[in-house]
């Protein structure tokens, strides 16, 4: 395989794992992360092109659809009563917190 050369620039939070490396592996190291990056990319342009959006996550959205999907207390113990009269749970199953 053929080699290119580059000089770069990064900044130091970026670059500081890279001087943990060992000698020779920052070159592996980088093609790996942009081979990932690539994956990435071609993943969302297959999606895109498959009618799907693109959109920019925003934390509080997400914070106040997670509470909007929650589950009710009252309505998550009853089916997991339920679910294990059915015998389709384990008597002793208990939901994660």
């Amino acid at each position: 395989m053929t080699t290119v050369r580059f000089t770069v620039s990064l900044p130091e939070d970026v670059a500081a794992p890279l001087k943990d490396l060992p000698p020779g592996q920052v070159s592996a190291y980088v093609a790996e992360a942009i081979r990932r990056r690539q994956a990435v990319e071609r993943t969302q342009d297959a999606l895109t092109r498959a009618g799907h959006q693109r959109f920019e996550p925003d934390p509080a959205d997400a914070a106040a659809l997670r509470e909007e999907l929650r589950v009710p207390v009252d309505v998550r113990d009853e089916t997991i009563a339920r679910l294990k009269a059915d015998g389709i749970l384990p008597a002793g199953w208990q939901p994660y917190q």
